[in-house]
């Protein structure tokens, strides 16, 4: 078929080209048609030619083989921010963050990010859903300070404004396999009604300075004075690596 193919192109230019071209552009045509054909092993040359090329190793699978050797704890998690329940708002968006101490370190994935806006639907009272998924692969030599999830959440004001929603935390599980978790939800509040006032008029709502850290760490959240403000569902999958090797043993 292909050299029926070639046969047809190469009268088309002798009809059209003086002798001296015709030649030429006739043998053209058939070793574009034919080069396929000449090197069985042309997807092996390929593969080759990726395989020299020096970014085919990505940063993960840099980063993936220089933990490759290491004997210590490794921590996988998946997860999906997957639905919640805020009966006051019509459109929220969520930010996570995984917050760690420096015993841990990222091997692969992001420790943040953003969920789109979500947007209430007729009927469904409050019930919004984000189906944001979320992954990490965390290494450490002594688990303390376990990471944890923080949410924050935002909501546009009767202006569009981006202002504060609700906060919310909780430890990453500590043993393999699916967890559930449902976080109760809090924001703060303003502790005198001229505040309260300013907020309003500049759609700037009282929030926590570097709030994820605080939110982990929990120091002077004793004075904080805050109010409840939903609930959020969230799945985990949890695979822990080289645990009883250290000496750990959890049931």
């Amino acid at each position: 078929m292909i050299s029926g193919l070639g046969d047809s192109l190469a009268l088309d230019v002798k009809e059209t080209l003086p002798p001296t071209k015709k030649s030429r552009m006739a043998r053209s045509v058939f070793n574009r048609i034919k080069s396929p054909l000449k090197n069985k092993d042309n997807d092996n040359d390929i593969n080759n030619i990726i395989d020299k090329s020096p970014t085919k190793l990505s940063s993960i699978d840099k980063s993936e083989k220089s933990y490759a050797s290491k004997k210590g704890i490794f921590l996988d998690i998946q997860g999906v921010i997957k639905e919640g329940t805020f009966p006051e708002d019509d459109q929220i968006f969520c930010k996570y963050d995984v917050v760690f101490d420096k015993e841990w370190e990222i091997v692969t994935g992001q420790n943040s990010g953003q969920s789109q806006h979500a947007c209430l639907g007729e009927g469904t009272a409050g019930y919004f859903v984000w189906n944001m998924p979320f992954q990490i692969r965390l290494y450490t030599e002594d688990p303390k300070n376990w990471p944890q999830l923080v949410i924050s959440c935002y909501c546009p004001d009767f202006l569009g404004r981006e202002v504060l929603k609700a906060y919310g935390t909780c430890y990453i599980p500590t043993m393999n396999g699916t967890h559930e978790r449902n976080l109760s939800m809090f924001c703060p509040i303003s502790s005198d009604e001229f505040t309260k006032i300013y907020e309003i008029v500049y759609g700037e709502k009282a929030e926590l300075i570097n709030a994820p850290k605080i939110m982990a760490l929990g120091e002077g959240r004793e004075i904080l004075r805050t109010k409840s403000e939903g609930r959020i569902k969230i799945k985990f999958n949890i695979n822990l690596e080289n645990l009883e090797e250290n000496g750990y043993d959890i049931k």
